[in-house]
This record gives structure tokens, sequence and C-alpha cells, in this order.
């Protein structure tokens, strides 16, 4: 609108100025006989004239630019957004979408309503429900559900071993999940994911039966500050980096958990992780923790982790971890050490191979130690984009009573189908046999001490992802 003003102001002006000379040779023309005097006299006027009209218009222009700046000015403070608080990943591959939850919208009061402008809105502009600190939210979910046939028919109700589907009655709510990020356009933001279901109870209470509150399982929650190097500080509560397989049953390749995932490895962390990438196809990890699957620690001593993932191709990673430290009760006497070893191998487009290595030893202040150990093999067969069969066969030597309580060797072997008609939701067909070298899984029916060597399990699992729609 000024410059409409400014072009329209000094498109008159200009023609003013070409009018004087016009006007001048109309004068002299008509006034052939009079005194030169005279004309000149005449000519001095309208050129007096003309600067006073010149005086007249910079004095308006001023006025113009001006009120234009005061009208600019009551625009920007209008669609100004509000001040943004600072913003706040567990192994395996990522969730699918997120909703983006935008930021609290803070009303800019003014004594009188903001003029009309042309001005282009701000995008950047928060709209909708509030988010903590003000700070956009990502959020995604996950819904598992199942249904289990156990044919030992334990007395108890439990499939033995199974932290992630322990119910043999039928159906089971494993996880219902919801996995919060923020995180923006700086270099800070945190991650909180909050476990709902009988998944949940076991990490919590073991596998005795408890109220409804004791089933809400707090897997993850820490502050992380990304470096513009691509290092990421992450301090609070967070998965362990050991392992391969994670507690989502949509991330691995079987519905159940395998035996080293559920007994001879640590779930979480609490402490500080620093992870790292020192080259282009290897990065290291460094963490200082409170222990192992605690967050009060037992005694004064941490727990140290290394970590190095090396991943030279698309087609190939394979990574190390070694956590040490106390882990004694009140004494900071005796060390629990874990050695985790993996590796993934895309052998054709359509078939793929995994290898786990788990050992775990611990000694107590009198110098004797406990250790188990074993190793795990995966391969997985993607017949289309919608149906893949996996399996997975482990190893696990307790034989000296350190992960289950019982000196035995346990085995178990696991063949799943799976079908997956949308990528947001999966249904998983699996049998799974589980046996030891001794009798060790609840039976009814299997004689006076009601256990037996081995147990037989069919399970159907259901997993829901949400997030935007794509």
């Amino acid at each position: 609108m000024r410059a409409i003003r400014i072009i329209t102001i000094a498109a008159t002006v200009s023609a003013l100025l070409t009018a004087v000379p016009a006007v001048a040779q109309t004068e002299s023309s008509a006034k052939t006989g009079e005194s030169d005097s005279a004309l000149r006299a005449e000519v001095e006027e309208l050129k007096k004239r003309l600067q006073e009209l010149e005086t007249l218009l910079r004095a308006k222009l001023g006025e113009e630019a001006k009120a234009d700046e005061a009208e600019e000015a009551k625009t920007e403070t209008a669609a100004a957004p509000a001040a943004a608080a600072p913003r706040a990943v567990s192994p395996g591959a990522p969730a699918s979408g997120t909703v983006v939850v935008p930021a609290e919208t803070v009303a800019v009061v003014t004594d009188l309503p903001a003029a009309p402008t042309d001005a282009e809105p701000d995008e950047e502009m928060p709209v909708g429900v509030a988010s903590t600190g003000g700070q956009a939210l990502s959020i995604t979910g996950l819904l598992d559900t199942y249904y289990t046939y156990n044919t030992n028919n334990p007395e108890d109700g439990t499939n033995t071993l199974y932290y992630t589907n322990p119910n043999s009655r039928g159906f089971g709510l494993n996880q219902a999940k919801l996995e919060i990020d923020a995180h923006g356009d700086g270099p800070v933001g945190f991650r909180s994911d909050i476990w709902f279901g009988s998944g949940a109870r076991l990490f919590r209470d073991g596998l005795e039966p408890g109220p409804l509150e004791d089933v809400i399982y707090l897997q993850q929650a820490y502050g992380y500050y990304q470096f513009e190097n691509g290092a990421e500080l992450d301090i609070g509560l967070f998965g362990t980096p050991a392992g391969l397989e994670v507690p989502e049953s949509h991330l691995n390749w079987n519905y159940t958990r395998g035996i080293l995932w559920a007994w001879n490895e640590p779930f979480s962390h609490l402490g500080a992780k620093l992870s790292m990438p020192l080259t282009d196809t290897f990065t290291g990890t460094v963490m200082v923790v409170n222990g192992f699957d605690n967050a009060f620690d037992q005694n004064s001593g941490k727990s140290y982790g290394l970590q190095g993932s090396w991943a030279p191709a698309d087609r190939f990673n394979t990574t190390f971890t070694w956590i040490h430290g106390p882990e004694n009760d009140l004494t900071n006497k005796g060390w629990q050490r874990n050695a985790s070893w993996n590796f993934y191998a895309a052998l054709h487009p359509r078939f793929e191979v995994m290898g786990n290595f788990d050992y775990i030893s611990n000694t107590d202040p009198f110098k004797v130690s406990q250790t188990s150990w074993g190793g795990g093999g995966y391969a997985r067969f993607n017949a289309t984009d919608k149906f893949r069969i996996a399996q997975r066969f482990e190893y696990l030597d307790d034989l000296e009573a350190r992960a289950t309580g019982v000196e035995h060797i346990l085995k178990e072997y696991t063949l799943t189908f799976e079908y997956a008609p949308e990528p947001r939701f999966i249904t998983r067909l699996e049998y799974r046999r589980d046996w030891s070298t001794t009798p060790f899984f609840s039976c009814t029916g299997c004689g006076p001490t009601g256990i037996t060597s081995d147990q037989d399990t069919i399970t159907l699992g259901f997993m829901w992802v949400f997030g935007p729609k794509e």
C-alpha cells in the first residue's frame, strides 16, 4: 500500500515538473509584445510555487512512511508465535509414523485490534492442544494382544519362561504402549515410554499377580542432547544396549521373546550414556549407570559399559557390548560382568539371518561366582511384502543356576508365520517348544510334582502400530 502511494505522488510531481517549461513556453508565445522583465517575473513566480509544492509533497511522504511503519509493527505483534521452551532410541528398527501435537498458543493482548495487513501468515505459529512446556510432542503407540494355548495346561495359568505373553488361559493384553518424544529444531529433547499390560506386570513384580496399578511399567524416561557431529548424550532411564531382541513385539522377527532376552540380559539402566559416530561405519558408546534393572542403587558403586557397532554396508552390521560393575547388595565387593555380541546379515533380498551370544557372570563378596551363557540363531524368509516366515533356536547354559535358579540347560525352537495386510496391522501365528535337561515347566496331570521337562505353546498375536496417516 505504501509503495502505491509513493508511486502516485511521484507521478504527480513528475507531471508538474514537466508542465513548468510548457507553461513558460505558452506564456512566452502569448505575450510576445511584453517586456522581458515581466516574463521573467512570471517564470520566477511559477518556480516559487513549484518549490512550495515539492516541500508539501516531501512532508506528506514522511507522514505516510511513519504511518506504514506503525501499521507493520502492529501486524508483527499480532502474528508473533508464543516463545518456545527447550525441547526434550531402545535397540531395534524405528516404529512407524508419529503424531505431532502442536505447542500451546499464547494470546497477545493489545489495547486496540491490529490493523488489516497484506502480510503472509506466519507458518510457524502454533495452534491446537497444549503440550508440556509449550513444546511440540511426537507420539507413537502400540497395541499388542494375543491368544495362547499351552499343551501343559499349567495349573497357575502361566506360560513358564514367557515375559511378554504370560497368560496360558486364552486372551491377554501384552502391551498398550505410548512412546513420547519431544524434539524440535534444536539439540535438546526427551523420550518417555509407558507400557500398560500383562507383560508390564512381569517386569515390575515377577510372576506374582497383582492389582491393576501394578501393570503399568515405565520402560524409558530420559533427556538427550544431540551434538552437531552426530553424537548423543542420554541421561535418565533407558533400555539396555545389550542383546539383539527388543521389548516391542512388532520390531522382532518372532512374537514371543527368547529365553536369552528374558533371562540372560538386563532390561534397562538408570544413568548416562554417550554414543558417538567415530567413522562412517563405526559407532562407539560409553555409559555410567546404577546397575542392572535398578532405579535405586543397592550400593555406592557404579556399573560401566562400552559398546562398538560396525555397519560396513546396509546388508550387514555387528555389535559388541560389555557392561560390568559391583552389583551385590550393600557392598562394593564382587563384580557382575555382561558380554553380548550379535550380528545381522541379508544374504538375499528375501532371506535374512541374525545371531546372538550372551554371557553373564556374578562374583559375590566371598568370591563365589555364578555364570550363565547362551546363543541364538535366527532366519527369516520374506515371501512377499505382506507374508514372512521366521525361525529361532536358542541355547542357555544355566548349570550354575544364575539365571533361572535351577541347574539345567534350556533350549527353545520357535516357528512364526507373519501376515501384515497393512504396515500398521501385523498378525503372527506362532508355534514354540521349550525343553530342559530337568523337570522345570508347570504341568497339570504330569505326576505328583506338577512339572515336566518340556512345554509347547501355540500363540496368535495381533499388533496395531498407530500414528498419523502417511
